[in-house]
């Protein structure tokens, strides 16, 4: 085996997955993307640009809808470089930021839907708002697997140094007197 071959072998066990752990992340990140980023910034824009003339949100649900966003983004990038404990935290702050005001909008519009009259079209807004905001929610449920598998890898291994370091020879067994 050459000196370059042992290299290459080196880096790449030190930078591996293990491909379902891959396909958790990019489905985690596909669905953030999908939901927080696409939906969120386009409510928040809206909310910026007073798109809600009928029914305007109070400044609770801008905030926490652009917090939220904010911390989703965040968990993504946390995702990619592998710390998938910190990742939980910041996306389950997210996630709760963000589904307490897609919460508000989608309790606004079921309100609106049974007390006005409503064009044919609008009358299942209520529920395409929270089909909005569920890959948010199962975002935040994959990355509570990514960090259950992190802390069982991590604890599997705490476990091999120590029955490594529990079976290793007495001192005084191998030194030579």
């Amino acid at each position: 085996m050459s000196k370059q071959d042992r290299r290459s072998n080196a880096f790449s066990k030190k930078g591996k997955e293990t491909l379902y752990v891959r396909i958790i992340k990019y489905l985690m990140l596909a669905l953030y993307t999908y939901g927080a980023v696409f939906w969120g910034s386009t409510a928040l824009l809206s909310l910026l640009k007073g798109a809600y003339a009928d029914f305007s949100p109070p400044v609770w649900v801008g905030v926490c809808m652009g917090v939220g966003e904010a911390l989703l983004i965040g968990a993504m990038v946390l995702a990619a470089f592998r710390r998938y404990i910190f990742c939980l935290l910041s996306s389950a702050v997210g996630a709760a930021c963000f589904l307490a005001a897609s919460g508000w909008f989608v309790k606004t519009a079921r309100h609106e839907i049974e007390n006005r009259v409503v064009p044919n079209d609008l009358l299942d807004l209520d529920k395409r708002y929270m089909y909005r905001a569920l890959p948010v929610l199962a975002g935040a449920v994959l990355s509570l697997v990514l960090a259950v598998i992190c802390a069982a890898g991590y604890v599997r291994k705490k476990k091999k140094e120590r029955a490594e370091k529990e079976s290793r020879p007495v001192k005084s067994i191998t030194d030579d007197d």
